[in-house]
């Protein structure tokens, strides 16, 4: 299948990527961008492990199609921490 270019800005840092339209956000996150913090749990959706905040809504990674969230801005785990210090994340969209 064709890959095609997608850009997210994950962790406040901007990554331009090539994807397959079945490559998603947790196999992006986790083997182009090396931020293994995010987990692969039951691959379905169900158990939360994989979840990342996108555009301020909680995701599900695993399930996620990379190209459906092109453009975005992605927090991850990683990105809840300034050096050895928590930071406050705001209220999560419903």
């Amino acid at each position: 299948m064709d890959k095609q270019t997608i850009t997210l800005h994950v962790n406040g840092v901007f990554h331009q990527l090539q994807v397959s339209p079945e490559t998603t956000l947790l196999r992006v996150l986790r083997d182009e961008l090396h931020l293994t913090g995010t987990k692969n749990g039951c691959n379905q959706g169900h158990c939360g492990a994989c979840t990342v905040i996108v555009d301020g809504r909680a995701v599900r990674s695993c399930i996620t199609f990379a190209h459906r969230v092109d453009g975005a801005q992605v927090e991850t785990i990683e990105g809840l921490a300034r050096g050895d210090k928590l930071i406050q994340v705001a209220t999560l969209k419903s």
